[in-house]
């Protein structure tokens, strides 16, 4: 018996992550990180044993048609017409991200509550009793099944009502991260064992807290001080300075291992520092990333005005 391929269409950000973590189990892993056609999505199956996308670059009509096709794909259309039927808020305040895993052999999972703020994720949510936590664990676990789940998921919350859903992420979770480095098999590992109906691993975190976030300093300061004081007060405090490691990459690594596109490769340490800069200086707490780029607008724009009737 061979190991599987899954094909993956999601983020670039998460594909170095999949590819990691399907070394590990052993598996192969083949990913694109942009919109393709029904024909495209075809033949890229032809070299995988299921193919798993984000509904949010893969639409459902898309996703039907290759179910059509005999091709085993996930979220699978019934799915994702149960969830359509569900009834999502708006909220730009505190969420809670709750991570749930299912299999095709109904073995499920969730992860300890996530409390996502401005600029920090603390796991388990803080304030939160073990009655209230199980509650929404409970209510996460009834809506994976109630949709037909096979993978794993994130459930965008409002803190302050965890009944108001606010938003999904199939792939590419918002507090993924932490589960990286606090939970005994993380997000991505068990998505990858869902949808290949592998047994789920364990989910026990593995500290007291997980706290994840941005450390914002004055570029003039001397940043290796907070460093020193923050390491003494608690030595299990790991730091990741996501430009610097850019920095440190080539070109031909930034697009080999990290997927970028060779025109975004070779400006994206410019654009970190422009962004950076403009969300200290605009005291920006939030901004919202469009999941189509300019150029579709703009075709969608002219399709509409000229062949809207």
């Amino acid at each position: 018996m061979t190991f599987p391929t899954v094909g993956i269409i999601a983020s670039h950000q998460v594909r170095g992550i999949y590819e990691f973590e399907a070394l590990k189990l052993g598996i192969k892993v083949n990913f694109i990180s942009e919109k393709c056609s029904v024909e495209e999505l075809i033949e890229f199956s032809q070299g995988c044993d299921l193919i798993y996308v984000d509904p949010k670059i893969i639409s459902p009509a898309s996703i039907k048609t290759v179910e059509k096709a005999g091709i085993k794909i996930y979220p699978s259309t019934n799915t994702l017409e149960q969830f359509q039927k569900i009834s999502t808020s708006k909220n730009n305040g505190e969420r809670l991200s709750i991570l749930v895993a299912r299999s095709a052999h109904l073995q499920v999972s969730t992860w300890s509550i996530t409390l996502i703020t401005d600029n920090l994720t603390i796991t388990p949510a803080p304030g939160m009793n073990f009655e209230q936590s199980q509650d929404i664990q409970l209510s996460a676990l009834k809506l994976a099944d109630e949709i037909g789940l096979i993978g794993a998921v994130e459930l965008l919350v409002d803190a302050n009502d965890y009944k108001k859903l606010l938003d999904v992420n199939w792939l590419a979770p918002n507090s993924g991260y932490w589960s990286q480095i606090g939970s005994k098999t993380n997000f991505y590992e068990q998505n990858l064992r869902a949808v290949l109906d592998l047994p789920l691993g364990s989910t026990d975190i593995n500290s007291q807290f997980i706290l994840t976030g941005k450390l914002s300093t004055d570029p003039t300061s001397d940043d290796y001080r907070p460093y020193l004081h923050l390491m003494a007060r608690n030595p299990e405090l790991k730091f990741n300075q996501v430009s610097k490691q850019l920095q440190a990459l080539t070109l031909e690594q930034r697009i080999v291992e990290l997927g970028l596109k060779p025109d975004r490769a070779d400006v994206i340490v410019p654009a970190c520092e422009i962004y950076a800069n403009l969300f200290k200086w605009g005291n920006v707490k939030e901004t919202i990333v469009p999941s189509v780029g300019l150029v579709d607008g703009i075709i969608q724009l002219l399709i509409e005005k000229n062949l809207g009737n």
